[in-house]
Order: C-alpha cells, then structure tokens, then sequence
C-alpha cells in the first residue's frame, strides 16, 4: 500500500530503541493497563454465563487487539501521516482539509466529521487519566478496606502531580516513565503466563471461534458485553495522535514484539483464574492475579505507577491534536512549547495541560469510582475510531489515487468490525456516555466559531494590498519620529496592511518608519536568523520584513529587526520603536452565518489567545495593543 510522502526524518539505529523505550512509556500506558478494569467489567455484564464464558471474553478481548489495533492502526492507518504527525487532523491536511478551512465559510460535512472526531477524543483525554489512576488506586480497598476513604484524595493528589511534571516533556518523561512501563508490561506477561502453566486448556481462547460461541449463546445480549470489551482497546486512538512524538515504525515495533504479547498473555491468565474459580467473579480478577499480602500492596504500587503514566498517551495526544488544530486555522494561538530538537511532534501546552487537570479532578469527584466512569468511556474511543475509518477511507482514494472501490471496501471491512462497538457503547449514553458527546459538541462550536471569524475577517481583508497601504501612505502627512513594527502572524501580506490602513483611520499617520513583520514557523528545528530573513522595500518608508524560525528556537524580535539594519538603511531606536499587536473583534454583523453568541465567543477567543511577548520578548514598554473592530 502507499504511504504519504511527507516524512518525518528517521530516528538512527542507536536511538530506536531507546525511542521504543520512551513509547512505551508515553504511547501505550493507557492500552498497557486496560486489563485492570476490562476483564472484570465484562464478567458483571448482564447477560447469561455458561463456564466457557472466560475463555470467550479472553477471547474477544485478543482478537479485538488483534483485528482493530494490529490489523486497522499499526498495519493500515499509521501508514497516513501528515509531515510525519498522526490523528485525524493529520488525515484533514492530507485530503485537502487545509485549503477547504481557509477558503469555505461553510464546511463540508466530512471536514464537520473530522472535527468531531478529534475532539471525541478531547473528551477521551479527559476521562483517561481519572479512570486509570482511580482504577489503581480502588485496589488498596481489597487487600486494606480501611483505606477506602484515601482512595479519592489520593488519586486526586496523583492527578495534581501527573499535570506538574508534563513542563518536562514527552521524550524526558517517555524514558523515565518507559522503564516502568517496560518492568509493567513484563510483569502482566510473568503473571499471566505462570496462570497459563497450571490452567493450559485457556490456551483455546486463541481460538476466534470461542469469540464467535459466546456471541451466539448471549444473541442481543451480546452488545452489553461489547460495551466492556471495547475497554480493552482504549488508548488505541492514541497510537496515531502520538505518531509524531515518536514516528511509525517504534510504535510498531513496541507493540508487536512487546505490547502485545504481554497483553495476551495477561488476559489468558485472568480466563484461567475465573475458569477455575467463579466466585472470584465479583472480585477485580486482575488483582486475583497475585495472592494477598505485602506482596499484593507492591503490585498495586506497580498499577498505580503504570496508571499514572497510562494518562500520558491521551494527555499528549491531546497536545499533539491541539498543535495541529492551531496550524489548521481550528483554534486561536496557543503557546506551544517544543520539547524535543528532533521530534517536532513532542509539545507542551500549559493552557491545555491545566484545563485537562481541572476536568480530571472534577470527573474523579463527581463519577467517584472507575465503575462509573467506565460507562463515560467506551463512547468516546469508538467514536474517534469510526471516524477514523472513514476518513483514512477517502484519504485512500483522494491521496494515494487507489479506485474508489478499493476505498469502499476498506470502510466497509472497518466498520463491520466497529459499529458493533458504537452500538453497544450507546447502552451507556445515559450513565455518563453522554458527557464526551458534550465536550465534542462545545470543542465543535468552538472550532467552527473561530473559524467563521477568520473567513468573515479574510473577506474584509481581501480589499486591501501593500500596494493601496503605500498609496495612502505616500498622501499622508509626516508622522512622529520613530518606528512602528505591525506584527502579523497570519503569514499573509494583506492582513499586515490591512491593520495597518485600520491604525491610520483610529490614530491618523503612523510614525515615520513602518515595518510589517510576519514570523513564519517552519518544520525545522532551528533556521539560522540570517539566513531566515527577507526585507522587501515597498515604499521609501515602508518594508514588509519575513523571518522564517525553528519550532526550537527563541525568537527575540528587537534583536532581529536589529539584525535587518543595514537592508532598512537606518538604525532603529529602541525607545523610538512600538510594536502594534491587533485584536479582531466582529460587531455589527447582519449576516446570517454568524449568530450573536459566535460573535461574543470569537472575541473573547481573539482577546484571550497567547500574547506575543510572551514567546517573543519584546519589553512591555514598546507593545501597543489595540482592537480591530471589524464592520462586515
């Protein structure tokens, strides 16, 4: 099959497996400890069991890892990257959603999908990280019932912790965090397996007809029982969102030689023990996995390590998503903070980070155990993954030129094995499913917000040009003595003449020297600052000046228009030189398109999106910052 030509660069030899290590760490937390909670919530399903019924949930749970991890993601779906990035934004930019966001105010419906897609998955980053260290912690009350009443403050204090330490970074906290994940997945396998030894006949859940068995015997049951197997796969959305954090080919190479092997392992090893004792059914198998003891509270120390890091899959997908929506025109600036010279997937939003934080705690305090929260779960994942399907579907046909029915065929054969999943995940819309559907909706009327506001300003630009700013400069009388820097992050002349034309009709002559400045990002991590700049005279006091930066690099603008002096032919006074921030605000609209609560929001999103100076460093003391009111 093709694959993309936009590549990341390929780690050496020497690094891939320390990457692999760092994977594990970041990528596979959440799938690494599903079986904490799966096997478990499957046994409590409503429907008739027979003895077999362990071994048909063993097996479901593999073949499902199988079928929708190895066979859709690791062999099918990481092959579509964007620039090396994974998730469905990366799948957008490749079938033109791009260019479709900056030019149509009324997306079309698959572009709408996507959108809800990536952000199902923001309601998955919120819910992970509070079932999986709650999941954790509930196994001090088997052993140690006293401590039940610690279970919530505790895990909140773990949640508080886990958000403090993203600052660090994917690959520093991937190779910290990937040591323990790998001792994790080593230790499922171990326990599993010494199971294995004294119950060998578990080994026939191997065999996909024992899956088929129990569909048969539970009928229109069996969608109940979906609804806890789909557990199992949780954290598979994030193998793709965290593909540029590490690229393709160490995520497969984690998942099939370590990831995997382990999981089967572990799971067989819980059929065993519920084969052979169903009273254990009411009990969390897994924790049956060790008998009781101090040896028990080590093991689950261990789970409540492996869960804290489980979080990071998710927490960094959702980075990774909101860079990419940023890039998109979806969201307003964040400030992203580049962990890794090169890995240019590896992010940090701190807005995002902390906004997370917030939604966890609440979650943890109001579902008050992972029971609870399992319900809010499964809708989310599947739903990401639906759209998923689709979209690499068209991707199929519209990118890689493959005939349409090669296209329909792979969406059909995917979502005969999903819709299932959604069906049976839909039982649990009123018990909490619900609430990632009202994150998903709220992220989609954001995003589609600030994307009207910029299509309704981009027409109000179309209009203006360096050529008509210079016109009317040239006709205005002189102004004060000094410069004005006009910064525009849009990478597009017009918008810098445009706030230029709207500060000559609010103020009248700008300074004697104006400067538009427009910073272009590039994939690279550093771009050397002479080589990145490009003065273009325009008129005798008028320059459109572009410099081209590293996703690693500190940009001190003072210092780089410093840099254009002798192209400007005159040396620029610090207390003499104003930098002009606009701020865009839509009032009087009589449109149809935008209604009066998009209008509120899209201000409130141009007035509170990252600042400047923040990243830029330019001294408090030389910022103008004023609001565009757009008319249109």
């Amino acid at each position: 099959m093709k694959t993309n030509s936009n590549k990341a660069p390929h780690p050496s030899s020497q690094r891939s497996w320390w990457l692999t290590l760092s994977a594990l760490g970041v990528v596979f937390g959440d799938i690494g400890t599903s079986p904490l909670y799966t096997f478990h919530t499957a046994l409590q399903s409503p429907i008739v069991k027979t003895a077999d019924f362990p071994l048909g949930v063993a097996s479901l749970i593999i073949w499902s890892l199988l079928a929708i991890v190895t066979g859709k993601y690791v062999f099918l779906v990481m092959r579509a990257d964007y620039h090396g990035e994974g998730g469905l934004f990366a799948l957008l930019a490749l079938i033109g959603g791009k260019k479709s966001l900056a030019s149509n105010l009324r997306l079309p419906l698959l572009t709408l999908l996507i959108l809800f897609g990536a952000a199902l998955l923001y309601g998955d980053g919120a819910i992970t990280p509070a079932i999986s260290v709650l999941s954790s912690v509930e196994g001090l009350q088997n052993s140690y019932p006293s401590l039940t009443l610690f279970i919530l403050p505790l895990t909140a204090l773990i949640l508080v912790v886990l958000f403090s330490v993203q600052h660090l970074g994917t690959g520093r906290l991937g190779i910290f965090f990937g040591g323990i994940m790998l001792v994790w997945f080593l230790t499922l396998g171990i326990l599993g397996a010494f199971q294995i030894v004294h119950t060998p006949s578990v080994l026939a859940a191997l065999n996909p007809c024992y899956a088929w068995k129990i569909i048969q015997e539970a009928k229109f049951t069996t969608i109940f029982l979906l609804s806890s197997i789909v557990l199992a796969i949780t954290g598979v959305e994030a193998l793709y969102a965290d593909m540029g954090h590490f690229g393709r080919k160490t995520i497969a190479r984690a998942w099939n030689f370590i990831v995997l092997p382990c999981l089967i392992l572990n799971y067989l090893g819980q059929a065993a023990i519920a084969k052979n004792n169903p009273s254990a059914w009411k009990q969390n198998v897994f924790f049956e996995l060790i008998p009781h003891g101090p040896l028990s509270l080590l093991f689950v120390g261990l789970a409540t390590v492996a869960t804290v890091i489980a979080s990071q899959a998710l927490i960094s997908g959702v980075f990774s998503l909101t860079a990419q929506a940023r890039d998109l025109g979806c969201l307003p600036r964040f400030l992203v903070i580049h962990t890794n010279r090169l890995q240019r997937g590896q992010v940090y939003l701190p807005t995002i980070n902390w906004l997370l934080a917030i939604i966890c705690l609440l979650l943890v305090f109001s579902f008050r155990s992972s029971t609870n929260l399992a319900a809010a779960y499964g809708l989310a994942v599947i739903g990401t993954m639906i759209i998923t399907s689709i979209a690499f579907s068209v991707t199929i046909v519209r990118v890689w030129n493959y005939p349409r029915w090669i296209g329909a065929c792979t969406m059909a054969a995917l979502l005969m094995l999903e819709l299932p999943f959604l069906f049976s995940s839909l039982t649990k819309f009123a018990h909490g499913g619900c609430f990632p559907l009202l994150i998903a909706a709220v992220l989609v009327g954001i995003m589609t917000t600030w994307h009207r506001g910029r299509c309704l300003i981009r027409k109000k630009i179309d209009s203006c040009s360096l050529e008509k700013l210079a016109s009317i400069m040239s006709t205005c009388q002189q102004g004060l003595p000094g410069t004005d820097v006009i910064i525009d992050f849009n990478s597009h002349p017009n918008y810098a003449a445009a706030h230029a034309l709207e500060l000559i009709r609010l103020r009248g002559p700008l300074r004697k020297q104006v400067i538009l400045l427009t910073p272009v990002g590039t994939a690279q991590s550093y771009v050397p600052l002479k080589e990145g700049l490009k003065v273009t005279p325009i008129e005798p006091h008028l320059w459109h000046i572009i410099f081209y930066y590293g996703y690693m690099q500190e940009i001190n603008m003072p210092h780089i228009l410093k840099l254009t002096a002798p192209q400007l032919g005159y040396e620029m006074k610090e207390e003499e030189t104003f930098f002009l921030l606009p701020r865009e605000t839509i009032v009087e609209y009589r449109g149809k398109e935008m209604r009066r609560w998009q209008r509120a929001l899209f201000g409130w999103l141009s007035r509170n999106m990252s600042y400047a100076p923040n990243y830029f460093f330019i001294p408090a003391s030389q910022i103008i910052d004023f609001t565009w009111i757009m008319r249109v």
